[in-house]
């Protein structure tokens, strides 16, 4: 009898399991599933080309990297390494994990951007790393925002609680810090990293082999930044999105083969004048970015770039052997963290009452409404 039950039990698993694999997202079950129930889904959503997690078979590390319009996209269980050629990450990094979203610091310490457009450089001997991400979708439990995000949530909320009343509820939150990993496998020099992130709030979470030591770390670009598992001696300088802009940099890099722009060349969606002007443009902010990236740290932006488009992990320094140790795994859970913040900050399950992303949309519309709620559906205007 019980091993009947058992049994079902287990078929159940696996139904849902499919189920999920084919509909949802993996990381929608976190918290859910246990952890190596959570991290079984991946291993299939990796092969399946299934789900919306965007995903192929193959044989080699190139199998996996889409050469796309949108440019270059980590299909697979791939890492950039240098010259930006994609590496598997288990040849890389051990205990590799992607399930972060309910992984909380030990410590976090809130630091601010510098003033000026100019890094301390590196010292001689030092190697210079330089990892770059786009998308990671490594959602973290953490979150900050400010009163632009409450106001467009709270003008949400109101729309929907004019249709709906008290069945209207507060849509999403802050946005959220993407996670991104960064395994250093160099061990014969100190390395020197400069970490540039393309929007949205990254926490780069850096896992070192036996050996490794940092000297600086650089972060560039985004919303806010931040560094985890990073000795707390080591100095971090930063620079966003905004102080770039105000510096008059924009980082940029050649386009990949498959991107739309020769696509809208091939197909005539563009007239090869049109087209010209477009690259020529490029190969101008190209090389800007370029110079000051070499006259700050002393390579080139472009040929130093170890990143794609949409990838999870970066490996500075050489692929692991018999005499190159690999990087270890070193999660968020328990972290020391390093980061920039926006006027609020939120970890999720650790917020006072009443003082959430929803809780403060909830009390800015009832403030509107005079206290009452009920008023929004009078017609009131916002």
């Amino acid at each position: 009898m019980m091993r009947g039950l058992i049994n079902v039990v287990i078929i159940g698993i696996f139904l849902f399991g499919g189920i999920a694999v084919a509909v949802l997202r993996p990381t929608a079950l976190e918290g859910v599933l246990p952890t190596a129930a959570v991290d079984f889904l991946k291993t299939l959503n990796a092969g399946s080309g299934l789900g919306a997690e965007p995903s192929r078979k193959g044989d080699t590390p190139a199998d996996f990297l889409d050469d796309s319009p949108s440019g270059l996209l980590a299909m697979g269980p791939i890492a950039a390494h240098s010259g930006n050629l994609p590496v598997f990450i288990a040849d890389a990094i051990t205990g590799y994990k992607t399930q972060v979203s309910a992984d909380i610091p030990a410590e976090i310490t809130t630091i601010r951007p510098i003033l000026g457009c100019i890094p301390t450089p590196p010292q001689p001997g030092t190697v210079v790393g330089h990892a770059t991400s786009g998308a990671s979708d490594l959602r973290l439990a953490m979150s900050t925002y400010n009163d632009t995000h409450l106001a467009s949530a709270v003008q949400a909320f109101v729309d929907a609680y004019r249709a709906d009343g008290e069945a209207a509820t507060v849509e999403g939150s802050g946005p959220a810090y993407e996670a991104y990993d960064v395994a250093i496998t160099e061990t014969g020099a100190p390395v020197y990293l400069v970490l540039e992130n393309r929007t949205g709030n990254r926490i780069w979470n850096l896992h070192l082999a036996p050996g490794a030591r940092i000297e600086r770390v650089v972060l560039l670009g985004g919303d806010q930044a931040g560094v985890a598992n990073l000795d707390p001696v080591v100095p971090v300088e930063v620079i966003l999105n905004d102080g770039l802009a105000t510096c008059g940099l924009q980082p940029a890099y050649a386009l990949n083969s498959g991107n739309e722009v020769f696509q809208t060349m091939q197909n005539g969606s563009v007239s090869g004048d049109e087209a010209e002007i477009q690259l020529a443009e490029l190969r101008a902010a190209v090389d800007a970015y370029d110079i000051w990236f070499r006259d700050s740290f002393g390579v080139m932006a472009g040929q130093s770039r170890v990143g794609f488009d949409k990838g999870t992990v970066s490996v500075i320094g050489p692929l692991p052997d018999a005499t190159n140790p690999m990087a270890a795994y070193a999660p968020i859970a328990g972290a020391r963290i390093r980061t920039t913040q926006d006027q609020f900050f939120e970890i999720r399950g650790q917020v006072a009452e009443g003082q959430d992303f929803a809780a403060r949309v909830r009390a800015i519309a009832t403030g509107f409404a005079f206290g009452d709620l009920a008023g929004l559906r009078q017609g009131v205007d916002f």
